[in-house]
């Protein structure tokens, strides 16, 4: 993983990145673009990064990291939430904060990989709630990895679709959403699967 750093530069590249993915796109920006526009040398933004590629790539790996010391380490009552609500709150205010650089990505081509790797980190928290409530998914008969993926996924999902809205809504009004969706997920009894029918015999000759 690249190594993450907290640098004017970096950060007048990370706006350079924003400004000119929005205006031009990301496959008509150049490297030499991005140099101007942060008022840096080429030379200076080698030394950080390999090309722009790998550019957004260290800020999608810094972007990860940050929403991972945020949700991971949370402070909430152990074994009181399944998915903590303190967690998602972090989370989606940090994603507000931020919110140019994750709509730039939504349009720069990356946006699945952003979508999976924040599906994963969400997945592992779900894992460590799991275990710190003790909390066993296969005791419904829902084996843990199709358990794991549909949450993760769900989650995902509606984070999703309020950045794609522009963030409208406030973090603390997304939260309480999934805070009530997840409440009524879990209060809501199991639906009993249909039994089988077989027709009743008529009797009657078939050929």
């Amino acid at each position: 993983m690249a190594q993450r750093r907290n640098t004017r530069t970096e950060a007048a590249v990370k706006q350079a990145f924003i400004t000119l993915t929005r205006k031009k796109g990301f496959d008509a920006t150049t490297v030499s673009d991005i140099a101007r526009e942060a008022r840096i040398n080429r030379g200076t933004f080698y030394t950080h990064y390999t090309d722009k590629f790998d550019l957004r790539q260290q800020l999608i790996a810094n972007a990860v990291g940050d929403l991972a010391d945020i949700i991971l380490r949370s402070q909430h009552h152990p074994g009181q939430e399944f998915v903590p609500y303190e967690a998602i709150l972090g989370g989606l205010r940090y994603i507000k904060g931020d919110f140019d650089f994750f709509d730039t990505i939504s349009h720069s081509g990356s946006d699945m990989e952003l979508y999976t790797k924040t599906k994963e980190l969400i997945a592992d928290l779900l894992v460590v709630e799991t275990e710190k409530s003790g909390i066993r998914l296969e005791a419904d008969g829902i084996p843990v990895m199709y358990g794991t993926e549909m949450m993760a996924s769900a989650l995902t999902s509606a984070i999703w679709i309020w950045l794609r809205r522009g963030c409208d809504e406030s973090p603390e009004d997304v939260a309480m959403f999934i805070e009530r969706a997840k409440k009524s997920a879990f209060d809501r009894p199991l639906a009993t699967p249909p039994t089988a029918v077989t027709p009743p015999y008529d009797g009657a000759a078939r050929h």
